[in-house]
């Protein structure tokens, strides 16, 4: 099967889930609907639901079917901060196979960090998950350029023979945009010549550059064993999660930190932990 017999397949049946959502069946003799989930709980199970799905496509290799996913889960989100989760792991997914994808989402993502309510006000654990989302958008976004960079130090070298001395020149020349040897703060990325040779002059055949390692669409490590709720009015969850180098896992609930991560959230379908540069999603086991 195609790729976009996959991608129209996959709008197909996330256009019906959506659209059976909308549909309210009337029946005078049906019981009392029991309380409504909150518009909160509703969009943590959806994210995890379809996260999961996506997760599954990236293993098979179906990287542009769960781009489709997660373009359609963040743009279908009502709430904070599961819209900018998924935001960011829309973002996080595409940064290779289509970079510009990605800077617009991570600029959406400032955006709306920086402006939405959730982020501006007392809500629980809205700090947390600005600094996260902020951070996580900024080092992804300097990934990018890092990559635009040594993208164009390459092509340089193949029409030189050696590096520039500089990063403002590979501008200069118009091998990459001005707005690109900078980092998401406005200071020039750390690039440094090596490798001189005198013959007859000065030149480069080597460089070092800030190292910034790529941020994975999901993780293995740390680990969730599972999920439990806790009670039926709170509807509030405990996770088991297992941490590197430690042979058990440990129960933690939403607020505590574990081994320099924040637990952020946890639902049915899995927990989000935090540092202050990263959002883990993490499953429960399938």
């Amino acid at each position: 099967m195609s790729a976009g017999t996959n991608i129209w397949r996959i709008l197909v049946v996330t256009g019906c889930l959506m659209f059976s959502l909308l549909v309210v069946r009337a029946d005078t003799n049906a019981p009392a609907p029991a309380a409504a989930a909150s518009p909160l709980a509703s969009d943590a199970n959806r994210f995890f639901t379809q996260y999961t799905k996506a997760v599954q496509l990236v293993r098979q290799n179906g990287q542009r079917e769960a781009s489709v996913i997660m373009d359609l889960l963040w743009r279908n989100l009502g709430s904070s901060p599961w819209f900018e989760i998924a935001l960011l792991k829309h973002a996080e997914l595409n940064e290779i196979s289509n970079a510009r994808v990605a800077l617009e989402d991570y600029d959406v993502l400032r955006k709306r960090v920086e402006n939405a309510p959730y982020f501006q006000g007392t809500a629980d654990r809205a700090a947390v998950f600005r600094a996260a989302l902020l951070g996580s958008a900024m080092r992804g976004t300097d990934r990018i350029r890092i990559q635009r960079i040594r993208d164009a130090l390459s092509v340089y070298n193949t029409r030189y023979h050696q590096y520039p001395e500089s990063l403002a020149k590979l501008a200069i020349f118009n091998y990459i945009d001005i707005q690109d040897i900078h980092n998401s703060e406005g200071r020039l990325i750390h690039y440094t010549p090596t490798g001189q040779q005198f013959t007859p002059t000065i030149s480069y055949h080597a460089y070092m550059i800030e190292p910034l390692a790529p941020e994975p669409f999901f993780v293995n490590s740390p680990k969730l064993e599972g999920t439990t709720q806790l009670d039926d009015q709170t509807k509030k969850y405990a996770a088991l999660i297992r941490v590197p180098d430690h042979m058990d896992p440990h129960r933690v609930f939403e607020d505590q930190t574990l081994e320099g991560y924040f637990v952020a959230a946890v639902a049915a379908g899995g927990a989000i932990v935090c540092t202050p540069e990263r959002v883990l999603v993490l499953m429960t086991p399938e």
